[in-house]
């Protein structure tokens, strides 16, 4: 009886102090806060760095960690080269970190250091799968590599392994970024892209986790269900077999919804899909990213702040905002932080799960030369 009743008198101290258990760490929450800005991916406007108050902005006052350069941020090799300078030099003065400084650079036309620029011409992935030649492959991404380092870009998002067997897809095969509707060949070819810009010293992204290629919608456009065209057993095979050979530095998000994975969010919103598919299935640990959050399919139905707090809550580490600059001038950046912020002070989301994404992004950083 008296077992009992010491047992009974325990479960009514630990209910009442769950509370207080549950409560958010004031001292965890104000370490974590100065390091918010490195969980972030971003495009600002301008051509230079000196004298512009958006990169200004999103280092001395957001902390960001990672910027995305843009053909609207290009001109020619030597302007590309002073700016990726003086942004390197900028945020070392403000974050003292290492910038990540990222670019779409697949080949064809989705290549930022594009002929009109400067560079020369570049195969895409559909025309280096037509030739079912590995070797050509890693030589194009080498090249694709040396162009990135000299101008001092170190982060590829690239390769695309979306298996593009659907050819009425608008976003990935009809504009020749899969390498293909074979998944084996899809993954050599992946393979070789990885190893290419491996041996010039640039990072790599596997987009886009779990597979954009069957969809009839672009998700740059609004909600895009692939419920009944997803093939797992086909789109996961790239992901499966280079995660398993170490050949995955980064993986980036798709925003499709499969209700078969999710019945309410899209994959770059969805725990069952980021942490449970990729991290667990597929035993991925390198750093997740989001694809960019103000597509039509994330910031029409859930706005930047909501979005930020789910993509980190499901497993992302590094959110992507592709243009900083919303409508009525604010900062797209400035409002994620802030709904980051207020999740963790009210206990909606989990301090450890954003420590494990800083962890991951050092280590990520870590890398770099």
């Amino acid at each position: 009886m008296r077992r009992l009743t010491t047992a009974s008198l325990l479960g009514v101290l630990l209910a009442a102090g769950c509370g207080a258990a549950l409560a958010p760490d004031g001292a965890r929450l104000t370490a974590l806060e100065p390091e918010l800005g490195s969980l972030f991916l971003v495009g600002f406007g301008g051509t230079e760095a000196v004298g512009n108050p958006d990169p200004a902005r999103l280092f001395c006052e957001l902390r960001v960690g990672a910027v995305l350069l843009l053909g609207r941020n290009i001109v020619d090799s030597d302007q590309l080269t002073r700016l990726t300078g003086a942004l390197t030099t900028q945020s070392a003065a403000c974050t003292s970190r290492k910038l990540l400084v990222a670019v779409d650079a697949e080949g064809g036309t989705v290549m930022r250091l594009a002929p009109k620029f400067g560079w020369p011409a570049t195969f895409s992935a559909q025309e280096l799968g037509a030739t079912n030649d590995f070797v050509l492959t890693e030589l194009q991404a080498r090249r694709i590599g040396a162009m990135l380092r000299v101008v001092g870009i170190n982060w590829d998002l690239a390769p695309v392994v979306d298996v593009g067997y659907n050819p009425a897809n608008p976003v990935i095969v009809g504009a020749a970024r899969s390498f293909g509707a074979n998944p084996r060949l899809v993954t050599e070819h992946a393979r070789a892209f990885v190893q290419g810009l491996r041996a010039e010293g640039v990072l790599t992204a596997l987009k886009h986790f779990p597979g954009h290629g069957s969809s009839f919608d672009d998700t740059h456009r609004g909600f895009t269900d692939v419920t009944d065209t997803a093939s797992p057993e086909l789109e996961l095979a790239p992901y499966r077999a280079l995660i398993a050979d170490g050949l995955a530095d980064s993986v980036m998000t798709a925003h499709v919804f499969n209700k078969r994975l999710d019945e309410r969010y899209p994959a770059t919103l969805s725990r069952p899909t980021v942490s449970g598919l990729l991290r667990g299935e597929l035993g991925f640990k390198g750093p997740v990213v989001s694809d960019d959050l103000r597509m039509g399919a994330i910031e029409r139905q859930y706005g930047i702040g909501e979005a930020a707090v789910l993509a980190l809550d499901a497993g992302v580490d590094m959110l992507l905002i592709v243009d900083d600059l919303l409508p009525d001038g604010s900062s797209a950046t400035q409002l994620a932080l802030a709904a980051i912020k207020r999740a963790l002070s009210n206990g909606t989301l989990d301090p450890a799960r954003v420590e494990a994404a800083l962890e991951r992004v050092r280590a990520f950083r870590s890398r770099l030369p």
